[in-house]
């Protein structure tokens, strides 16, 4: 970060700037009301054209407000740096508007591509666009203005998921979210379908393909999207990107809530998270609709593409097919991208920061690449620090040990008769997916128990810290396994490639565990009461599943009853927010002892 001390540590206390005026605080909810009416709502002509009207007025209005902005300031540079998320929406949609008129061709295509009838409906769409764009900027700045209020990072990470949660809630209970006007969706189910999409788990009552309309599937991707990043992961690149200094208080908010190594680093990292999700997401949106057949609807496959794209980096496994991607069991270059995605998105940018990073000195080979000599130019860092290395020899072994024991077990049942080929991106996919994403390419009620058993495991564990996934994490269990290795040695400390480990990572890693296991048995106790007619084998299945955000389902998710939806929504939030920040958030931090009490050995195991 490129601020100085003085100015990035500013020690006075103040609310974010570019909080709306309250002509634009009425302008929003006229705006919201109208788009909130006109897409959740079946109505006349007659009806849309006054909505219709309305958001001209609500466009226009905003429009109006970033003029009147250089009239007030004479610095244009400040009113640039702090509204910059709502000029970057304004001109977007004056470069969007105006390609309209100046290609007419291209408007032409436009409107067969997306389906529309008119000219004139497109431009309403971008109209729409543009007002939903502020509305969300919007949102963000109450979200900053929150902050500022002086809460407990815990409190605010929990309190932004069960808004979330609320907020797609009732979006999903609008009538046009339900691809059946005969079967509309129910508050249960709506609930249940919010919560698994912000908690990018995964596990569904309804069939996401059929039973929500395009709204209601684009509700859950964007779900998705925020649950994935976390809104205060928008929130801080909201307020980086609005101004060149913050308080003191926002930096270490912002550096607890997106887990940022150094305040130095915070800014760059907000950057590489939100605009590297975006970049790795289209390149992965891309990469599918090349690989998918050309036959049929281009919009369509545009369609399967993103939302399959932004499910498997979220881990989400949301997916437009009853069977998940079945249809695809055989096909590798969609499974191939549909895998890197998920093993990118568990990894996290703490990972991907440091990979890209490091120099490439230790491979000669390597130093003969033009682009390697480059980077090695401008890169400082020479070795992986103790977190990233840990995370992926963690995350290797797993997949390996998941590709190999699926293999091994379903050899002679569900990949019988397969070629070997499919017989071997079955079981690489399966291995992958478990960790949290949750799409399958095999019915996963068919596996035996024993692969079941392989398939829990790999969700106990989940993926990397400060990524999309859930689990308990890859560096908890190195920290255990570590921890064995050293009371075995009669260590007094925990060592790890020439570094020892504080004392406080010990404890927390066995906190997580534990907790974890604990929120797991009574899962699985609440289940057996709610449904005591399913077998045990499936409820511990599911409620591993739902704790993890994972999404694997043996089928038994739409059949349950009340009360295990429920605890199945419990179990979905308490894996995303992580059960180690739960409790921080209900027990007040203690001050530190200034004293110490004598030792005396106690005998265990």
């Amino acid at each position: 970060m490129e601020s100085t001390p003085d100015k990035l540590f500013s020690k006075t206390r103040h609310l974010p700037r570019g909080l709306p005026t309250p002509f634009m605080v009425v302008a929003g909810l006229v705006a919201f009301g109208s788009l909130l009416v006109e897409h959740g709502c079946r109505l006349p002509s007659g009806w849309v054209l006054l909505l219709h009207a309305l958001d001209l007025l609500a466009g226009a209005g905003y429009i109006a407000d970033r003029v009147a902005l250089f009239r007030r300031n004479r610095d244009w540079r400040a009113v640039l740096r702090g509204r910059f998320s709502e000029l970057a929406v304004l001109v977007a949609l004056a470069g969007v508007a105006g390609g309209l008129m100046i290609w007419p061709e291209t408007t032409g295509s436009l409107v067969h591509f997306l389906h529309e009838s008119t000219s004139q409906a497109l431009f309403m769409d971008v109209v729409q666009l543009f007002l939903l764009g502020n509305l969300l900027i919007h949102l963000l700045r109450l979200q900053q203005y929150i902050l500022a209020r002086g809460l407990r990072p815990e409190m605010i990470l929990i309190g932004s998921f069960a808004m979330i949660v609320l907020a797609g809630t009732l979006l999903l209970l609008l009538p046009r979210a339900s691809g059946r006007p005969a079967r509309p969706i129910g508050v249960m189910d709506a609930l249940f379908t919010s919560t698994s999409a912000c908690c990018v788990t995964g596990l569904a009552v309804r069939d996401t393909g059929t039973d929500f309309s395009v709204l209601g599937q684009g509700m859950i991707l964007a779900l998705c999207q925020v649950g994935g990043l976390g809104i205060m992961a928008f929130v801080a690149f909201l307020a980086v990107t609005s101004t060149r200094s913050l308080p003191v208080e926002h930096l270490l908010a912002f550096k607890h809530l997106v887990s940022a190594r150094s305040l130095a680093g915070l800014r760059r990292q907000v950057l590489l998270i939100v605009v590297g999700t975006l970049f790795i997401e289209g390149v992965g949106a891309a990469c599918l609709f090349a690989f998918l057949p050309s036959e049929g609807d281009a919009l369509v496959r545009l369609r399967w593409s993103v939302f399959h794209a932004v499910s498997a980096f979220c881990n989400a496994g949301f997916g437009l097919a009853s069977d998940s991607l079945v249809a695809w069991q055989s096909d590798g270059r969609v499974l191939t991208v549909v895998m890197a995605l998920i093993i990118l998105g568990g990894f996290g940018f703490l990972v991907i920061a440091d990979l890209f990073s490091v120099r490439l000195t230790r491979w000669p080979l390597l130093r003969r690449i033009p682009w390697c000599c480059r980077h090695n130019e401008v890169t400082a860092v020479r070795r992986l620090p103790v977190q990233t290395r840990l995370s992926l020899i963690v995350t290797g072994l797993l997949l390996g040990v998941g590709f190999v024991g699926f293999w091994v077990l379903e050899h002679g049942h569900v990949l019988r008769g397969q070629p070997w080929a499919a017989q071997g991106w079955i079981a690489a996919f399966q291995s992958v997916t478990p960790r949290t994403a949750g799409f399958n390419t095999v019915p996963i009620g068919d596996l035996q128990p024993a692969t079941l058993i392989l398939l829990m495991a790999l969700m106990v564990v989940g993926a990397c810290p400060v990524s999309t996934g859930g689990g308990v994490k890859t560096v908890t269990l190195g920290v255990l396994v570590l921890t064995l290795r050293a009371l075995a040695r009669g260590r007094r400390r925990v060592e790890v490639f020439g570094r020892a480990l504080p004392q406080t990572v010990v404890y927390a890693a066995l906190s997580v565990f534990i907790l974890y296991i604990a929120a797991a048995a009574l899962g699985i106790f609440g289940l057996a009461c709610c449904d005591p007619e399913l077998p045990l084998r499936d409820l511990a299945f599911e409620l591993i599943s739902a704790l993890s955000t994972v999404g694997l389902s043996t089928g038994i998710t739409p059949g349950l009853s009340t009360g295990s939806k429920l605890i199945l929504c419990a179990a979905m939030f308490i894996g995303r927010v992580g059960p180690l920040s739960l409790v921080m958030s209900v027990i007040q931090a203690a001050p530190r002892a200034l004293y110490e009490f004598p030792e005396e050995e106690l005998l265990v195991g």
